[in-house]
């Protein structure tokens, strides 16, 4: 007997519901534009206030009028190198998380280096999501730097475990391909999400 074909479409409204977003249109056409190349795409929205996370790119993050139809305020910079565009006007938070760190610090095999690596930021991403702003992570492309960032931060807000999250942030976003994702599993299951799940500050690290 031919196993019965999976309904993606079905699967995909699924995972917008976890993430508190919803597809415009038809399904043809939320395909359609899931399937396509865009500065920027929301990835979670907060279920009461609205504010939502986006994961994009440099453009975005360099063009006013993208974050203004956005309502973003708050911007994570997820690169060593590319500048703060309008850092210093008053109307843009910047906070500048660079992700290849999590790959070269030693102390991030224990699940306290873990937790004080993320933390700082997912606290910051929250604070402004919390109040109805909206927050973008960026790097070059928004497909490995901030893709990173964007999964561990779903993981963290929507209480998902890694492989979830990863599926969720590419049917928003296709192009998000996380760094290292053996990594991202073996940190995302052993550490990242018992941590944020139980919200433990500090524990004994992992033989």
């Amino acid at each position: 007997m031919t196993a019965p074909r999976p309904d993606y479409d079905e699967e995909a409204r699924k995972l917008f519901a976890l993430l508190n977003l919803a597809p415009s249109g038809a399904a043809s056409d939320a395909s359609s534009k899931l399937h396509s190349y865009h500065n920027l795409d929301a990835v979670w929205k907060h279920p009461t206030s609205g504010g939502q996370v986006f994961i994009g790119n440099a453009t975005a993050s360099s063009q006013r009028g993208i974050l203004q139809r956005n309502n973003i305020t708050h911007i994570v910079n997820c690169t060593s190198d590319l500048p703060n565009a309008f850092e210093g006007d008053g109307k843009v938070a910047y906070y500048r998380f660079d992700i290849y760190k999590f790959f070269s610090v030693l102390d991030l095999r224990t699940n306290r280096g873990v937790f004080e690596f993320f933390h700082p930021v997912f606290q910051w991403i929250d604070e402004a999501v919390n109040s109805g702003q909206s927050v973008l992570i960026h790097c070059l492309a928004g497909a490995h730097r901030a893709g990173t960032t964007g999964v561990a931060y779903v993981m963290h807000a929507a209480d998902l475990e890694h492989q979830t999250a990863i599926s969720a942030c590419k049917r928003c976003r296709p192009v998000v391909d996380p760094i290292g994702r053996e990594q991202l599993v073996i940190y995302g299951d052993l550490l990242i999400y018992p941590l944020v799940m139980t919200n433990i500050a500090m524990v004994a690290p992992w033989p």
